[in-house]
């Protein structure tokens, strides 16, 4: 038995890039042809930016995806960048929840992975804390705004399911964009796992 004091509960949502013009196409797959229900939907997440990204959210049995595409203003989106880089419906990141993330991001930190900046709390649908942050790019070769990478999310537990996605806000749209559009500004040395721990699972991987 285990004596971490944290848990991975499994996948909060799936954000997927896609291009302006098959966003509609999209969602229809996802909420008529597959049978998904939409519980979120918003044109503009970043209103009087330089950019910003459409976003919608689609419950299909227990997943919750944020379908997102860019809006190129000032400044070109990085979900546009994203999908110039990998293709129409690439998935951007995975959100994963967690239980009790503070001694997650303690152990794990200690263990060489590398997350952006601090731990972000926000309010959830129902008035309850969310807690996430974000993971360094996976591959160092690529630029932040094009690399995939993971969320780790803990939700209150108080608020229904660990994969309650429909929690998604205006709100959280604005500062979910901010997070990585600042990610993508700065140049990182750092990636979720270095390659030595990689190349060496029995080390401090364990």
């Amino acid at each position: 038995m285990s004596s971490r004091e944290w848990e991975i509960l499994g996948v909060d949502h799936v954000a997927i890039a896609v291009t302006p013009e098959t966003f509609d196409g999209w969602r229809g797959v996802w909420s008529r042809l597959f049978g998904g229900s939409i519980f979120y939907d918003i044109a503009d997440a970043n209103p009087g930016g330089v950019s910003s990204m459409r976003l919608c959210g689609i419950k299909v049995g227990n997943l919750s995806i944020a379908l997102i595409s860019g809006i190129d203003r000032k400044e070109k989106s990085q979900v546009t960048k994203y999908v110039e880089r990998h293709g129409d419906h690439s998935i951007q990141h995975i959100a994963v929840a967690v239980k009790n993330i503070e001694a997650f991001l303690e152990e794990t930190r200690g263990k060489g992975i590398g997350f952006l900046g601090e731990l972000l709390l926000r309010e959830d649908a129902w008035g309850g804390e969310i807690k996430q942050i974000f993971g360094l790019p996976f591959d160092g070769k690529l630029h932040s705004d094009e690399a995939p990478f993971f969320e780790f999310v803990e939700r209150p537990k108080d608020s229904g399911s660990f994969s309650s996605g429909e929690s998604f806000s205006d709100d959280f749209a604005k500062r979910l964009y901010e997070e990585v559009e600042e990610a993508a500004r700065q140049e990182h040395t750092g990636v979720f796992i270095a390659r030595e721990i990689l190349e060496k699972p029995t080390t401090s991987a364990t």
